[in-house]
């Protein structure tokens, strides 16, 4: 196989009838293995090309997704919950037919893939989390309950500027390069506030669900988060009954796929050698 070969990406559109929806995705390379890129809240597949072209060059099948209702893909209906978007992902992979899947989730999307694993319609290889279930079993202070109704509030009544006041003060690292923030605050700014507000409320939602559904998940799950604010391995350990490994990278905000491209792929790809 020709280098040019290994980097063409194609982008395509699927139509899941039975979800009403059209997804609009990138495809790459080929190989026995599929990894499946799941991008989180308010974000696009773009933010996977990188991982895409390096990991097509593994003899992987490389897929990453816009979710309905981010990006270029679209559904009608008016309910954007997590479980609405495990349903979408699951009717993907039968339509495609989709075999030895590994999914790739980033922050909300980490719930999407644990709503796919526990429900067990479709056959998942492997699971790994990008900086997400960082908060298991911690109780948050009544400050901090209190900042997050606070910014729902401004999410109601104004959507584009709060959610980027919100990324600024939550998502980014000092480091994090300059034009990454931007892309993710025009992103934020570009979404669709219905859309967006109901799946961050469905996030909200689902949160009481999490120590449930990794006690029932049915093979080990591997996160790759960044070290701050800490992930709560204790939690981690006492609720995932099929084990739980935690690798971290360093100096990153919420966005390590972009932040540190060439350290997170070569860190994902240890964390796949461990999936057999």
């Amino acid at each position: 196989m020709t280098a040019q070969t290994l980097l063409q990406m194609l982008e395509k559109t699927i139509q899941l009838s039975t979800r009403k929806a059209q997804v609009n995705y990138y495809e790459y390379g080929t190989g026995d293995k599929t990894l499946l890129f799941i991008p989180g809240w308010c974000i696009n597949k773009t933010y996977w090309e990188k991982q895409c072209a390096f990991f097509a060059q593994k003899n992987y099948r490389v897929i990453a997704i816009d979710l309905p209702g981010f990006g270029a893909s679209t559904a009608s209906r008016e309910n954007w919950s997590i479980q609405a978007y495990a349903q979408d992902v699951e009717a993907f992979i039968e339509v495609l037919q989709l075999e030895e899947v590994i999914l790739v989730a980033h922050s909300m999307a980490g719930d999407v893939m644990l709503q796919v694993a526990s429900s067990a319609n479709v056959s998942i290889k492997g699971l790994i989390g990008i900086d997400n279930f960082k908060f298991v079993d911690v109780v948050f202070t009544p400050e901090q309950q209190q900042e997050m109704a606070t910014y729902l509030d401004g999410f109601i009544a104004d959507f584009k500027n709060t959610s980027q006041a919100y990324a600024d003060r939550f998502l980014f690292h000092p480091e994090t390069p300059i034009e990454v923030r931007e892309q993710v605050k025009q992103d934020f700014a570009n979404a669709q506030p219905n859309v967006a507000l109901s799946a961050l409320t469905s996030m909200w939602q689902f949160a009481a669900q999490v120590n449930e559904k990794l006690e029932s998940l049915p093979q080990k799950l591997y996160l790759l988060n960044n070290d701050l604010p800490p992930t709560n391995e204790q939690g981690l350990m006492k609720h995932c009954k099929s084990d739980c490994e935690v690798t971290y990278l360093s100096a990153t905000g919420h966005y390590p796929m972009l932040e540190k491209p060439n350290e997170f792929n070569m860190k994902l790809e240890e964390l796949l050698e461990k999936i057999h």
